[in-house]
């Protein structure tokens, strides 16, 4: 790599990395250098592995770097770094079937991030996968770009695939609501009704036919209230395929099925942080799922917002943070051991 960076990139000389024994340079090198040219620009980036067949191929860390906890004294270095990765290739696979019924295509990009840190899994073709770790909370975000333009990257340039626009399409116009839509609205059982009547103005504020299409608000784990705008015309296009209450049956079920697949996920997380999980991105070729944890609330207390368009991915998470930062606080209560 020349001395042509910008700022805040690393050197080549001070990357470390780590090769699989079947590794060959030959059918590999368009991928790793470009692999290597990431995790030079990106001070954000812990390691990026690459995994095929969920094998680990060769892993790109900076050199000097502690290696990651969980590791014995027999490990080689590539397996104690791939090891977060490894888990969640095997994540990502269960998580797209549970996606599966939902019908908006295959799940292609997977954030999962705390406070302190967190990691990426980016799909770059059938079976083939980049994981990136990062060890800052702050790191998470440009770590979570610069994977999303290297896949994208991969696949254009070194495969010759379309772009999927993981994470949405950048500086895509922000949509101002109309004030029109309607939400369908329906609150759980055990609210009183001045939560209620918050609730649903502040339902009505941000969801809309163009970004953030659904939402669901969570206290541990059971269902308050749920709102979306699957029924206004200018989505229509959207269900060509299940209707709008199918699908809305399945995002209220979809909580509870990932329940012990994302308690499997804090585990893995250990790996990388002792915080816990504050997001989780489930990025779809349509759009995609977010679960944002509440702050000071308890594992279970979360909200669940959806898009089911692929361009306003980014556009929809914006919407919904600003959403969360509407709910009335509550005082700090300790997370539960159980998710």
């Amino acid at each position: 790599m020349s001395a042509e960076h910008g700022p805040g990139e690393r050197e080549s000389a001070v990357l470390d990395p780590l090769y699989a024994e079947h590794w060959d340079r030959a059918p590999f090198a368009e991928v790793s250098e470009r692999c290597e040219r990431t995790v030079a620009g990106c001070p954000a980036l812990r390691s990026l592995s690459y995994f095929n067949n969920g094998i680990v191929d060769f892993v790109v860390r900076p050199a000097g770097a502690r290696p990651l906890p969980g590791g014995r004294e027999s490990d080689l270095p590539i397996d104690v770094e791939s090891r977060p990765g490894n888990q969640l290739v095997l994540s990502m696979e269960t998580f797209d079937k549970a996606l599966a019924p939902l019908l908006t295509g295959s799940l292609m990009r997977m954030v999962v991030a705390t406070p302190s840190g967190g990691l990426y899994c980016g799909r770059v073709k059938e079976q083939q996968h980049l994981v990136g770790v990062s060890l800052r909370g702050d790191g998470v975000a440009p770590m979570d770009r610069a994977l999303n333009d290297l896949v994208t990257d991969i696949r254009v340039h070194v495969l010759s695939r379309s772009a999927e626009n993981p994470g949405g399409i950048p500086d895509q116009p922000y949509h101002t609501p109309d004030g029109t839509v309607e939400p369908h609205f329906t609150a759980g059982a055990r609210v009183d009704e001045p939560m209620v009547a918050r609730l649903r103005g502040i339902w009505g504020r941000h969801l809309n036919p163009v970004d953030l299409q659904y939402l669901g608000y969570y206290e541990d784990w059971r269902l308050t209230c749920v709102g979306d705008a699957f029924d206004d015309p200018r989505i229509g296009k959207r269900f060509l395929n299940i209707k709008p209450a199918a699908r809305r049956r399945k995002y209220r079920d979809l909580a509870d099925r990932l329940r012990d697949d994302i308690a499997r996920l804090r585990d893995m997380l250990l790996l990388v942080s002792q915080e816990p999980m504050d997001r989780l991105v489930l990025d779809v070729e349509e759009g995609c799922v977010f679960f944002h944890w509440l702050p000071g609330g308890r594992g279970g207390d979360f909200v669940c917002g959806v898009t089911l368009d692929q361009h306003e991915v980014g556009n929809a998470e914006r919407r919904l943070r600003e959403l969360v930062s509407e709910l009335p606080r509550r005082a700090p209560r300790p997370r539960s051991g159980r998710w």
